[in-house]
């Protein structure tokens, strides 16, 4: 099996969308335009998508919402090959654009079920913020619902 990490273009989004469900597009997932970035981990084997990650722009709140960070809006990893690396390859391909986009910090989300994704997290040496979300899913099935989980955040760019 080998893995490579590449750029989205529209046949690896519609891959991503029939291998992982149409909520990727409903919910608005692949984010395009100016500050943001979508990749896709790629088996070259099987030419199945083994994950894929989605990078935008997030304003920062009064007073401060002139500020501008990377926000990871997505990052996926198919069952089957989950603990091989891929979330921190895709996470890291997100770091890199986002430091040279020019971003102060990137930052994360993500719900407390994801245990083998709050170990990755910390081991990338993102701070961690335990927080309850309601009805802020990307997920409509999660809707009007507390979601317990973390914030994460990394400071790439401290002068900027």
């Amino acid at each position: 099996m080998k893995i490579v990490v590449q750029e989205m273009d529209s046949s690896i989004q519609e891959a991503v969308i029939e291998q992982y469900g149409d909520w990727v597009r409903e919910e608005g997932c692949l984010v395009e335009g100016p500050g943001c970035c979508r990749i896709a981990a790629v088996d070259t084997d099987s030419g199945r998508v083994a994950g894929f990650a989605a990078l935008r722009p997030a304003r920062w709140i009064a007073p401060l919402e002139q500020e501008t960070d990377g926000f990871i809006e997505v990052i996926e990893v198919a069952k089957a090959y989950r603990s091989r690396g891929i979330g921190r390859a895709l996470v890291e391909r997100l770091e890199k654009f986002a430091a040279a986009y020019g971003y102060y910090q990137i930052r994360a989300w993500s719900s407390c079920d994801k245990v083998e994704a709050l170990h990755m997290w910390r081991r990338l040496q993102y701070c961690m913020c335990p927080a309850v979300m309601l009805g802020q899913s990307v997920r409509k099935e999660f809707a009007q619902q507390p979601i317990v989980g973390y914030y994460y955040a990394k400071l790439l760019n401290p002068d900027a």
